[in-house]
């Protein structure tokens, strides 16, 4: 692997760490108006080739009227699970997360649906994207590098996850991570089986999108990757847990 890693908790690419084909992935997800490259990518880039297959599959729907209205549905179900903070800036900002953590709610059920042979789409191809610089909107510090490290730990501890997703991060950067936790982890107990809950509607609702393609056993071993299939495997169920969870805690600040 060519890319160099940058190691937190869990291992990712960062942006300004991506070369080659990684590179070309990370400027088209930007290229569609997403601010940073999502933690899912940062970390499916351990594996370029597997990245690039994952890539094709979820552009064929995401963004999409039909993975819109899933994701919709996903976040609305969970809406009410948890009170959300009562700093309206918090919950400004914990909303913004809403959506794109819906998506890759939606975008990791796909993926491990599909190497778990629950798709039944063409095989996704290896798409030679041009390399263009990896721009994001905005920066956000490394696990490492935050004065909340500390926070992060409990943050892991009480999902029950090695990742910290940019949700996080990007709460951290603006002051307001330690107001949106400490309203939240007093209700974990009632959050976490509602997001385990969550992982087999975002499964269910995954398998009815029209997927264009399909990152499969099959579209592994056409391209000579079919050994990453368990680390993968491995990768989208962390992120399944994670994002499920993450969604219930951002849900209840979204507004009608």
């Amino acid at each position: 692997m060519s890319d160099e890693l940058s190691f937190g908790a869990y291992p990712m690419v960062d942006e300004g760490q991506a070369t080659g084909r990684v590179a070309g992935v990370f400027a088209d997800l930007l290229s569609t108006g997403m601010p940073f490259v999502p933690s899912l990518f940062k970390s499916l880039a351990l594996c370029p080739p597997y990245l690039v297959l994952a890539h094709d599959q979820v552009r064929s729907v995401l963004p999409g009227p039909a993975s819109a209205e899933a994701a919709q549905h996903l976040a609305r179900g969970v809406r009410d699970a948890v009170e959300p903070p009562r700093d309206p800036e918090v919950r400004e900002h914990l909303a913004r997360f809403v959506e794109p953590s819906s998506q890759m709610l939606l975008a990791s059920a796909g993926l491990l649906e599909a190497l778990e042979g629950g798709l039944t789409a063409p095989a996704a191809r290896d798409r030679r994207l041009p390399v263009r610089p990896v721009r994001p909107q905005g920066h956000l510090p490394a696990t490492d590098e935050s004065p909340d490290r500390e926070l992060y730990g409990r943050i892991r501890a009480g999902l029950g996850t090695p990742v910290v997703n940019s949700a996080w991060r990007s709460l951290s950067a603006a002051g307001h991570l330690r107001a949106a936790w400490s309203a939240l982890e007093p209700q974990l107990a009632t959050a976490l089986p509602v997001a385990d809950q969550l992982q087999g509607r975002a499964r269910a609702a995954a398998r009815a999108l029209p997927w264009g393609s399909a990152a499969s056993p099959q579209a592994l071993a056409a391209h000579g990757v079919e050994d990453a299939a368990p680390g993968m495997r491995s990768v989208l169920r962390t992120y399944l847990l994670t994002l499920s969870r993450l969604l219930v805690l951002t849900a209840c600040a979204a507004q009608d």
